[in-house]
């Protein structure tokens, strides 16, 4: 619960300082040092920093879904994308099997990138600023770890996991991804 404030406080105090700036510019402005006041609406431009759309792919993929929903948010709303997969276990477990400590893990980061190739070339076409990354660890705990080291990341885009598409299908419905969008604040 701290943390929520902690960000809160954080995004306010931000705010303020921007709010000083113009003040201050439009100060200068009116007192005909309008020189001064577009170098510091400059400055004010270059410590802007762009925010992020994290869009999370289900283990080593990203649906089609997940990425137009993702494509059309972040050029609606200017966000860079930073797109993440995550495999539920760790490098060091396989320590055991050094035939295959390294391999399963370079498996995993090689299909990885390669799926998220499409979804660069798709961004890259519409204009829209690409990263990946590739985590080995818990969905919930990569998330807590880029969202601790990437603190311009708005929004949060996933999508469902369904456990039970077989029975779904059995009584006649349609498959269908749900995706879900968290804003962080």
């Amino acid at each position: 619960m701290a943390g929520i404030f902690g960000r809160i406080k954080q995004k306010l105090s931000r705010a303020g300082n921007k709010m000083e700036k113009y003040q201050e510019a439009i100060t200068f402005a009116e007192a005909g040092e309008s020189e001064y006041a577009m170098e510091t609406m400059a400055e004010q431009k270059e410590e802007q920093v762009p925010t992020k759309l994290l869009v999370m792919g289900r283990e080593s993929t990203f649906s089609k879904e997940i990425i137009d929903y993702a494509l059309e948010m972040a050029q609606r709303m200017s966000y860079d994308i930073l797109a993440f997969n995550t495999a539920p276990l760790s490098c060091e477990t396989f320590k055991l099997f050094s035939s295959s400590h390294n391999q399963v893990c370079e498996e995993f980061k090689s299909m990885s990138e390669k799926n998220a190739a499409l979804f660069q070339e798709a961004a890259a076409e519409k204009g829209i600023h690409f990263d990946h990354i590739v985590m080995f660890s818990e969905p919930e705990e990569a998330l807590e770890s880029i969202t601790k080291e990437h603190r311009d990341i708005a929004f949060v885009v996933s999508e469902t996991v369904e456990d039970r598409s077989e029975s779904r299908i059995e009584e006649g419905e349609r498959l269908r991804t749900n995706l879900f969008v968290y804003s962080m604040v």
